[in-house]
């Protein structure tokens, strides 16, 4: 009735047949396992259910199917089983095979990617070598096995997009998951004439900052401040980012980026509130180190003049390289100076400076108007004071870059820098170049040179830009950022809510956390902290 449960046969647990190993004479072995045996033909591979394991079913089933078969020895049908067992570990390795060759095509894409080679090498030169020299150490056998990794132009194309999508997708999920990010962009044209858009962004994974390339990509025709945020903001909404999570920008000062009313930062700032702006160090100390005195800008305007005479010429390339390895000097080629590369005014004038006594040799015998600078010894100090001076400010470039970095760092190193100056300065005026190698070693082969003077006005031309591009130090009311423990909120050395106040408190005196801020690095002892203290961070 209704109160009585009725039995339902679907409830019941089914019948499991057993196999006997007598079933070999109908050409039928165990396909299954212990838990549910399963009849397999020898012959044709079929598996059976378990409810076949009947001699009549099998017994049929081989009168039907193979007939040929019937009154055939046990013997006859084991020596069947033995090549039906070794044909599933032949599919067992081929299947393992071709997952090796699949991984081994992904991992030689990747180094396609990482050399920036054309496609066409994996196949047509990595897999050939691989080949020749497995069969030379190894045998022919293992150089027939790397023939089976899919190396072509397309699979190498695909395998690249496949992985860079994975990239991109991984990247994406972390930026999500964490509760902050910060972004870097720049706005560039490459040498074809495109316009890029380049977004770094720094974010938190895994109890740690990660910074990584968010993405590039091409303006198609404007780099105006709207089209550059429209940009970024396509590729947000597309990618499901929230602007709200955006605490912290980072750009050059271009109209386009720091516009007060249209410009990227301005339209980024006015989306995520609570984002700070901050000028990129590099660009502004590149801005800083730029100008130079009318003296120096013609040692300068030579130099470039000189390099190009040699080297946009092609005869007189080749005969310079010629007369470079004759005279047995370190270098054969002069440098190119380039206003894009920051790093390029160093470099190139320090070539230039080594290779001198050959310049003024190749100059001489072209009958240059340059040749005659180069045997004045006025314009060879100038030139190694430039080599000095642009040496150290490329150490420091140098010195700012890097991952993991943060604002305090890069304020000290300039902050350095800038005591260097009043220090090179001071010793300017005292005539000790020490501090210059290059132009030390000029003066002490030359002492006629009177330099001194020039030298220190552009070092204090120099500060003087500094001060202007470096203005604030942002460890003014931040000091409880940097060192939580040497600030003491009751002296109103801090400028925080009570509440942050009271967390900053507890922090300062937590003598465990104290033991982890000598330790940590500055960004990993906050995150650290901010499994405790998450407003505070």
């Amino acid at each position: 009735m209704g109160g009585q449960s009725r039995s339902n046969p679907a409830q019941k647990s089914r019948f499991c047949r057993k196999y006997n190993p007598d079933f070999i004479k109908y050409g039928f072995v165990n396909g299954g396992d212990e838990a549910e045996p399963r009849a397999q033909c020898v012959e044709c591979g079929l598996m059976l259910s378990n409810e076949a394991l009947k001699p009549s079913k099998l017994k049929r089933h081989l009168e039907t199917k193979h007939p040929s078969l019937v009154g055939k020895s046990v013997e006859f049908f084991k020596r069947k089983e033995n090549g039906l067992q070794m044909q599933k570990r032949s599919v067992v390795s081929l299947t393992g095979n071709s997952k090796c060759a699949l991984k081994a095509s992904y991992l030689v894409a990747r180094r396609v990617a990482q050399t920036k080679k054309a496609f066409t090498i994996a196949e047509e030169l990595v897999l050939t070598a691989a080949v020749d020299m497995c069969r030379e150490m190894i045998g022919e056998a293992a150089a027939k096995k790397l023939l089976t990794i899919p190396l072509s132009n397309d699979t190498v194309s695909h395998r690249i997009a496949d992985m860079a999508t994975d990239i991109q997708h991984q990247l994406l999920e972390r930026i999500k998951s964490s509760p902050f990010f910060s972004l870097q962009l720049d706005e560039s044209t490459d040498v074809t004439n495109a316009a890029l858009l380049l977004v770094f962004a720094r974010y938190r994974w895994d109890s740690s900052l990660h910074e990584d390339i968010l993405f590039c990509g091409e303006l198609p025709t404007r780099t105006t401040a709207q089209e550059c945020f429209r940009f970024m903001d396509d590729y947000f909404k597309k990618n499901g980012l929230d602007w709200h999570n955006c605490f912290g920008v980072c750009s050059d000062s271009a109209a386009s980026m720091t516009g007060r009313h249209h410009g990227v930062v301005r339209q980024i700032l006015d989306r995520a509130p609570e984002a700070k702006w901050t000028h990129c160090f590099l660009h502004r100390e590149s801005l800083a180190a730029k100008k130079m005195s009318p003296e120096l800008h013609e040692v300068m305007d030579v130099s470039v003049k000189t390099i190009n005479f040699i080297k946009n010429n092609a005869v007189n390339s080749r005969c310079f390289a010629k007369h470079c390895e004759g005279l047995e000097a370190d270098h054969v080629q002069l440098l190119f100076h380039s206003e894009v590369r920051w790093l390029s005014r160093g470099l190139v004038l320090k070539r230039l400076f080594e290779l001198r006594n050959e310049v003024l040799s190749f100059l001489t015998e072209r009958n240059s108007p340059f040749a005659h600078y180069y045997a004045n010894a006025q314009f060879t100090a100038k030139l190694a004071y430039l080599c000095d001076i642009f040496s150290l400010l490329n150490q420091l470039n140098i010195s700012l870059q890097g991952r993991n970095s943060n604002i305090f760092f890069v304020a000290d190193k300039v902050q350095a820098f800038k005591r260097k100056l009043a220090l090179w300065i001071k010793r300017a005026q005292e005539k000790r170049m020490d501090m210059f190698p290059l132009l030390s070693d000029i003066l002490e082969n030359s002492p006629q040179v009177k330099i001194s003077d020039l030298v220190s006005q552009q070092l204090s031309q120099l500060a003087v830009k500094f001060d202007d591009y470096f203005p604030e130090d942002p460890r003014e009311g931040h000091m409880w950022s940097v060192d939580p423990f040497s600030v003491d909120p009751t002296k109103n050395d801090v400028a925080l809510p009570s509440p942050l106040e009271s967390q900053l408190l507890e922090v300062a005196t937590d003598s465990t956390l104290k033991l982890q801020w000598g330790k940590l690095d500055l960004g990993y002892f906050w995150i650290a902290v901010s499994k405790k203290y998450p407003c505070l961070v």
